[in-house]
């Protein structure tokens, strides 16, 4: 009786007004918390692992912490939307959007090479998460680092830029959802990329996130739901693992 005459006062108050109540919906608010979530996580993980000196694993560690933000800031906001559906929901088929990504992410790496060797000459990475990659001296790092790429990145990735931030865009027209959602992914990747070569890196690296932020948000309007989102943004991170994982040497004796 309590909860039924709580309605009928929301109704009350509503048609006083001479409106409905809003529904409380996903908004650009709740994707700027999520992402300062994800980032205040992993300052504080990063900060205790250098207490504890394990200085091997900051970067595992500081990443973790990140999703772990991410994540728990979006459970939490759920709490509190009338509608906390983002569809994020997997299909077996999805698998073969992981294959898209792959041929994606080769294809424009070919057609952008010699830009890439025209601006970086030395041959040196556009992205500091190469470096540290690089410099990761155990096995078990190293495969933390490649499945966090392959596995945890689309999933919390896809459900902050096109679970959030698509649908809050998407009030004003999906075309400019779709390219301002785009726009945004590309450009939080600015911090990780070579700052003594900025903007060399910068038109090597961001033009193909835009691309892939396009595409993966036009997938996800098309389909109504992240799985294939996040299977194609696997196979797309997956390319650039698999080269990490080469050893230098290999690629020295190519050279």
């Amino acid at each position: 009786m309590q909860r039924l005459a709580r309605r009928v006062t929301v109704a009350r108050d509503a048609s006083v007004v001479g409106c409905d109540p809003v529904p409380r919906s996903w908004s650009i608010l709740d994707f700027v918390l999520v992402w300062l979530g994800g980032t205040v996580a992993s300052v504080v993980f990063v900060t205790l692992a250098g207490a504890l000196e394990l200085d091997q694993w900051v970067l595992v560690i500081g990443l973790l912490g990140h999703y772990t933000g991410v994540l728990f800031t979006f459970w939490l906001l759920t709490r509190f939307k009338d509608d906390p559906d983002v569809g994020l929901a997997v299909h077996g088929s999805d698998l073969f959007y992981m294959g898209l990504g792959l041929i994606g992410q080769l294809a424009l790496g070919l057609l952008l090479l010699p830009l890439s060797n025209f601006l970086l000459p030395d041959g040196g990475p556009p992205q500091v998460v190469v470096d540290l990659f690089a410099e990761a001296d155990t096995t078990a790092v190293k495969v933390a680092l490649v499945t966090s790429a392959i596995v945890l990145t689309p999933i919390t990735e896809e459900l902050v830029y096109r679970g959030i931030l698509l649908r809050a865009l998407e009030r004003w027209g999906k075309r400019f959802a779709l390219v301002l959602s785009a726009l945004i992914f590309a450009g939080v990747h600015i911090d990780g990329l070579d700052m003594d070569r900025l903007w060399q890196s910068a038109v090597v690296v961001l033009p193909p996130l835009f691309i892939l932020g396009l595409v993966l948000g036009w997938i996800t309007q098309r389909s109504g739901r992240l799985g294939p989102a996040i299977f194609l943004h696997s196979g797309w991170n997956l390319l650039t693992a698999f080269v990490l994982l080469i050893p230098e040497e290999v690629f020295d004796q190519v050279s």
